[in-house]
């Protein structure tokens, strides 16, 4: 079967494992551009959030190059991610297109179509081999982030602009080809050389933020202007408090992940003096990983929001109280299509000066 997943960050890691080597051929929609965008807008609901819109836009894409399966994450609660899905698949067989939507998600009660769906994806390969590719991309999408959260620390302190990132893609691509987990220690152990040699150890002073909000738009550079990079550039060490790893863990709930669980209770006890409860999507979680990056001794903390995202609004609204009572300096990027860059990049530079003055000035007081 020709399958399709949507693009964001640098999850195309797992494509080969989890569909070429399945024994389907993969559909890679292209690099998300701006006619991604401009696709997903013109046939996505007005009151739906960004990430739909790009998501929707990666699909058509896909379904443009012969896609017959797109397969796209579910959920629930009060986000209205667990409905994406479901919105997506209406508006493109509104739109004409033959498909088959595969959601993965935990089943509540409803087995049958998670057999299939698993059978599916099984293509007639063993149970055993399915697993043991499924734990290959689990291990690829560690490494990915463990490289991920290494850049963030070397960008800002590179010899030269730009080798951090380019040190960093060419790991990516290794790290997709990857067979096994030999592989995958030897491409870690290579790529973490390759960042020693490139890094400036002189430069050790620097300003630090934590990087908080919803979880598509932190990670998928596109749809947050390479926030990461600008951040490097302008040197700030980025501390991403978002991850697939945290993500994905607490939503399985297998002992596998079981580290995933402290650190998710650590967030809640965080944030429970201002928010007591989930309210759906990463509210509390943002909350609580602001009151821990006070904690840590970082400088500020950077919210990212798609428009009209509830459980965001309401962690922005928190975010003063917090501001106010820690003394730790928070700057909320509201996005959508009509977000215009250079308007980002003034507030950004504004907020990093910001920082800076605090610094030298506490620096200056001691």
């Amino acid at each position: 079967m020709k399958l399709a997943l949507p693009r964001m960050g640098n999850i195309e890691v797992v494509y080969d494992t989890l569909i070429t080597d399945m024994g389907h051929e993969l559909i890679e929609p292209p690099p998300t551009s701006k006619r991604t965008l401009d696709l997903g807008v013109r046939y996505s609901p007005e009151y739906c959030c960004l990430p739909l819109k790009i998501v929707l836009g990666n699909f058509i894409e896909a379904l443009e190059l012969g896609a017959e399966g797109l397969i796209m994450a579910g959920g629930w609660g009060p986000c209205r991610f667990g409905y994406y899905a479901q919105v997506q698949r209406d508006v493109l067989l509104d739109l004409g297109y033959k498909f088959k939507m595969i959601i993965v998600e935990i089943p509540r009660g409803n087995w049958k179509t998670f057999r299939e769906n698993a059978n599916l994806l099984r293509n007639g390969k063993s149970w055993f081999y399915m697993i043991s590719q499924y734990r290959l991309a689990w291990q690829k999408i560690l490494l990915m982030e463990r490289l991920e959260q290494k850049v963030l620390v070397v960008r800002p302190r590179e010899k030269t602009r730009g080798a951090a990132s380019l040190a960093f893609k060419e790991s990516i691509s290794k790290i997709r080809k990857a067979k096994d987990l030999d592989t995958l220690k030897k491409i870690e152990q290579e790529t973490l050389e390759i960042f020693n040699d490139i890094t400036d150890l002189q430069k050790k002073i620097l300003i630090k933020v934590a990087l908080v909000g919803e979880f598509y738009i932190s990670l998928e550079p596109f749809s947050n202007f390479h926030l990461e990079e600008k951040l490097g550039y302008l040197g700030v060490e980025v501390v991403r408090k978002n991850s697939i790893e945290a993500w994905i863990g607490p939503i399985v709930k297998l002992k596998i992940f079981k580290d995933s669980f402290k650190e998710e209770k650590d967030i809640e006890e965080a944030a429970y003096p201002y928010i007591a409860h989930s309210v759906g999507g990463e509210g509390q979680i943002t909350v609580g990983n602001v009151v821990l990056a006070h904690e840590e001794g970082l400088d500020g903390a950077i919210q990212v929001i798609p428009f009209t995202c509830m459980p965001e609004v309401v962690a922005e609204t928190i975010l003063k109280k917090v501001s106010e009572d820690l003394n730790i300096p928070t700057l909320t990027l509201i996005y959508d299509e009509q977000t215009g860059e250079e308007g980002f990049n003034t507030r950004l530079e504004a907020f990093i000066d910001l920082l800076k003055k605090r610094r030298k000035k506490a620096v200056v007081l001691s």
